[in-house]
């Protein structure tokens, strides 16, 4: 008798726990079956966050479910895939999209959306890529060579960032680049106005020389010992004759002219032109500009330390005449002219 009711206290205390496994069992197979549904749910308002963290709670009240697994990562990638799309980064949305496609156990309806999706971001991530190309094409042109050309590239880009919200990021680097196209254009502006000016000061500067050259008045000077006659300007003061009477000296603070003759043959009979040419070539030690050497007279000018000498000498068998004219070389506009006209009217001997 005692034994039959330890019996069946034994039993009754099986079915206590039975039933207790078999509640909690139910009731996390509830909680299980809500979240689940819930995600569902969030998937369909397209809150793919809040539907992860529903499948990740089931996942807790059902670890390792194959399918919670799945609804998770799906929702999971879903959400990153919309970030990403969000920020720019295409790449990595079309790869979070493969892993919702590809998803074994997964919701076919949610596959189904990320193939639209991932459509969508293809054709966004190819309008982006074109419109770098595009840029980069136009960043890489010269401003100088190309100057129209980028204008109405930069009013193309311009046009598409207008067309397309998706571009919007890229207005920033046209608007630099616009900047740059402008500043480009005013520089080049005031370049052209200043070689303008430039160019109207030397036209007026040639004139004023021009000017002062018809303003010259010139004096004859002739020697009579050595037959020779030179001009000179009449504002250029006159030094005293040497006792021999061979030439004279003109000149004033910044102008040099002095003219005079000699006998030849004096040291060596046999002297030719090419006798004293190259005697002069061997002492001067500046910058030659210009030489030039005929049967019976040779000019040679050069730029001696900041000064400009000009020489010419006329030779024949008993004499010569020769003239040498000096000024600054700052001074070639004023002076360069006065040097022409006499070695153009200088007269030698024609004895």
């Amino acid at each position: 008798m005692k034994r039959a009711k330890t019996m069946k206290k034994r039993l009754l205390l099986i079915l206590i726990i039975m039933l207790a496994f078999t509640t909690l069992f139910a009731c996390s197979n509830n909680e299980y079956q809500k979240a689940v549904d819930q995600g569902i749910e969030s998937l369909g308002e397209k809150d793919y966050h809040k539907a992860a963290l529903y499948f990740e709670l089931a996942l807790k009240e059902k670890a390792n479910d194959e399918q919670a697994a799945a609804y998770y990562e799906q929702a999971k990638e879903m959400a990153n895939a919309l970030e990403a799309a969000e920020q720019g980064d295409f790449e990595k949305a079309l790869q979070s999209l493969s892993v919702v496609i590809n998803q074994e156990n997964g919701l076919k309806s949610l596959q189904e959306e990320a193939k639209k999706l991932e459509e969508q971001i293809q054709a966004k991530k190819e309008i982006v890529t074109n419109f770098e190309e595009k840029l980069e094409q136009v960043k890489g042109l010269s401003f100088k060579e190309n100057y129209n050309e980028i204008k109405r590239k930069i009013q193309l880009l311009e046009e598409t960032i207008r067309s397309n919200d998706i571009l919007a990021a890229y207005q920033a680097d046209v608007t630099k680049l616009k900047e740059q196209l402008e500043s480009f254009l005013k520089e080049k502006e005031e370049a052209e106005q200043k070689k303008k000016e430039e160019a109207l000061k030397q036209e007026e500067a040639k004139k004023q020389e021009e000017a002062r050259k018809k303003q010259v008045s010139y004096q004859t000077y002739k020697n009579e010992r050595f037959g020779f006659s030179i001009q000179y300007p009449s504002d250029l003061t006159m030094a005293p004759p040497p006792t021999n009477d061979d030439g004279r000296r003109f000149y004033n603070d910044e102008l040099e002219v002095v003219a005079f003759g000699g006998h030849t043959n004096v040291i060596d009979m046999d002297e030719t032109i090419e006798t004293y040419y190259y005697d002069d070539l061997n002492r001067i030690s500046g910058s030659i500009g210009y030489q030039r050497m005929t049967e019976d007279w040779y000019v040679i000018s050069y730029n001696q330390n900041g000064t400009i000498v000009y020489k010419k000498f006329f030779f024949n068998d008993s004499t010569f005449n020769t003239f040498i004219i000096s000024y600054p070389a700052s001074k070639q506009a004023r002076y360069g002219p006065i040097t022409e006209h006499i070695a153009n009217t200088f007269v030698a001997a024609t004895y």
